[in-house]
């Protein structure tokens, strides 16, 4: 890890913690990992930026009301990726003109955790992809720590019981 990934790094643990900071330096540190957020749960880069950057402008705001910036952004960005399933959800309930369907591209695990519910699909990528503990989960998601245990523990077993070779 080079000095400027651990200083980020350092500096991300400060925000979590609720040190006051800058709007402009919360964007340039909490931007990146947001982005991989979003792009987990929604799939596209375009609707992930989308999101992430009208998240970004929600909280700017309200920002200097926040008392924890990051963890008010981070559930920002799971409840706008979640409005963009819902969205299209409804979307694919209509029927598709003919052709119209793009290339596909296959991924055995990234397509199994697409095809986990959506409360699981969101606590594995807060858990493996940002790395946050049960209870920064728990804040994020509004749910109990017990409930984000189970909710991982039944999400790795459907995706143990569909990529039996993976381990």
């Amino acid at each position: 890890m080079s000095t400027t990934d651990a200083s980020l790094a350092a500096r991300a643990d400060m925000i979590s913690l609720g040190e006051r900071v800058t709007f402009e330096q919360l964007y340039a540190e909490q931007y990146p990992s947001m982005l991989r957020l979003a792009h987990a749960l929604v799939d596209t880069r375009e609707q992930a930026e989308e999101v992430v950057q009208d998240s970004f402008a929600a909280i700017y705001e309200r920002f200097d009301r926040l008392d924890h910036p990051a963890a008010y952004l981070r559930t920002t960005v799971v409840n706008r990726c979640r409005r963009v399933l819902r969205r299209r959800m409804l979307a694919r309930r209509q029927p598709t003109p003919p052709g119209e369907d793009g290339s596909l591209v296959y991924n055995h695990v990234v397509d199994a955790i697409r095809r986990l519910p959506h409360k699981q699909r969101s606590m594995i990528v807060l858990r493996y992809d940002l790395q946050l503990t049960d209870a920064e989960i728990a804040r994020t998601m509004g749910v109990p720590i017990g409930t984000v245990k189970s909710t991982l523990h039944r999400a790795l077993a459907a995706l143990r019981k569909e990529l039996p070779d993976a381990r």
